[in-house]
């Protein structure tokens, strides 16, 4: 027995009306996600804000006598310690200033 236009059509508004239902759930779900994700990102900036604010910030007199120093990117040796930046070899041809509030940890040569 084949339905008739009417059944059909009702069949038709019915499988539109579930899959706008399901396409409505799944952006729910999705909003939720990003909603986590930005919380857990601005709780993991407010983190790091508290880290660095907590961090001992090295003035050029601390430098005097380092022989290495480390910043966001690694061990540096040190070239010379100025007032306002630490000058330190890259491993190229040219030298790389850091200021002293971005060093990290310092060592000094065994005496």
């Amino acid at each position: 027995m084949t339905a008739s236009y009417s059944q059909r059509r009702s069949t038709a508004r019915h499988g539109a009306r579930m899959a706008e239902a399901a396409i409505a759930e799944e952006k729910a779900r999705q909003r939720q996600v990003a909603d986590e994700e930005h919380a857990a990102s601005v709780a993991h900036r407010a983190a790091a804000r508290e880290a660095e604010a907590a961090r001992v910030k090295y003035t050029a007199a601390d430098l005097a006598g380092a022989t290495a120093v480390r910043d966001e990117f690694g061990w540096h040796r040190v070239v010379q310690v100025n007032a306002k930046t630490v000058t330190v070899t890259t491993g190229y041809s040219w030298s790389y200033r850091i200021p002293p509030a971005r060093v990290l940890e310092f060592k000094r040569a065994a005496a």
